[in-house]
């Protein structure tokens, strides 16, 4: 949902998406227990970016894991993409301003160097907030200054997370599929190779490895976690991995019109259980694992609009100011909510680590 994350598919070409019809093949089962899932959503469209058929959802009632049913042939995942751009930055708004602010302050507590927020008392007041406080401990993915060292962004798309962390005194490197947005990068000077983690040879070691809404996007999610643990650090290397939660109360709220589905560009969807049965089966440790409420505004947003009927919301910034409150005012329900029921966030935030190799 943020920045393509499609680590798994071969690069775009005109090719592919010149032809409309998408191949697709039933996925009838649950790859962390095998057993036979169930319907949860059946005739599904994408009112998100307007990707053609009926979709459906199944899910493991053992294991809580969901996933896409037909599923896109590995060839024709790329269509899924065709309007799914990864190397331009989100709109500014007015209060990124403060948000930048707040960050600042925050960064401080969290050991980085940083210049001056000087906003005032209102930012250095608002970093003391619980939530504004996590949101920007987030936008570094939760990692101290105390743990610089070299990190890897899998998914980058258009590098603005590594470009942050490079400017923090971290040696960053990014891998993502799509060949535009990798030439963005690297027009950044950053050092960002075209194509899947399995791709890097697996002498590389990372103190940290970033999967920023990346799983999801991945036929096989368990694999990409295999790959991603034999390129850490042992013992004191970190995956720090992201994805929306079944759980959240926005996916209660909206069921098949919540955002977080993104059918067909999210193959597979978890709960906090269903992510840590993933976690086990690649043969990592979860070390921690919370949901976060920072996404809900931008869930709500969009999910209320495709409730209404709305089409291509994903290309859509003209969202009424009505609907922009009621958007404000559920991410303070959920920021409250999720401090009595710690798995309803709209995010789930898993840090791992990899066994010790001998």
């Amino acid at each position: 949902m943020t920045g393509k994350s499609a680590i798994d598919f071969p690069p775009l070409n005109d090719d592919v998406l010149d032809d409309a019809h998408i191949e697709r093949g039933p996925r009838l089962d649950c790859l962390l227990c095998g057993n036979r899932g169930e319907s949860l959503y059946a005739a599904l469209a994408d009112w998100v970016f307007s990707v053609p058929g009926d979709w459906g959802l199944r899910r493991c009632s053992a294991c809580e894991l969901v996933w896409l049913h037909p599923q896109p042939s590995p060839h024709h995942i790329s269509k899924l993409y065709s309007c799914y751009y990864t190397h331009r930055s989100a709109p500014d708004t007015r209060f990124d301003s403060l948000r930048q602010r707040i960050r600042q302050y925050v960064l401080a507590r969290m050991g980085y160097t940083v210049e001056a927020a000087g906003g005032g008392l209102l930012p250095w007041i608002l970093s003391y907030a619980p939530a504004r406080a996590r949101a920007a401990a987030l936008d570094v993915m939760n990692l101290p200054a105390s743990e610089t060292g070299a990190l890897l962004d899998v998914g980058c798309g258009n590098g603005q997370f590594l470009m942050r962390m490079r400017s923090l005194g971290w040696t960053v490197s990014g891998v993502d599929p799509d060949p535009a947005a990798v030439a963005y990068c690297q027009s950044q000077n950053l050092e960002v190779f075209c194509g899947a983690i399995r791709n890097l040879p697996e002498s590389a070691c990372y103190d940290a490895i970033t999967l920023s809404h990346v799983i999801e996007h991945v036929s096989d999610p368990i694999e990409l976690l295999r790959e991603c643990g034999k390129r850490l650090r042992s013992q004191t290397g970190r995956l720090i991995v992201t994805t929306p939660n079944l759980d959240s109360l926005g996916h209660w709220w909206f069921r098949k019109y919540w955002r977080g589905l993104e059918v067909p560009r999210h193959l597979n969807l978890f709960s906090p259980r269903g992510f840590s049965g993933c976690v086990e089966k690649a043969g990592l440790k979860l070390t921690a694992l919370s949901t976060e409420s920072r996404m809900a505004r931008m869930i709500y947003v969009p999910s209320a609009y495709g409730k209404n009927g709305a089409q291509n919301v994903g290309e859509r910034s003209d969202f009424s100011a009505k609907t922009k409150i009621a958007g404000y005012l559920f991410q303070f329900l959920e920021d409250g909510l999720i401090s009595l029921k710690p798995n309803t966030g709209e995010e789930i935030f898993g840090v791992c680590a990899a066994p010790a190799k001998l």
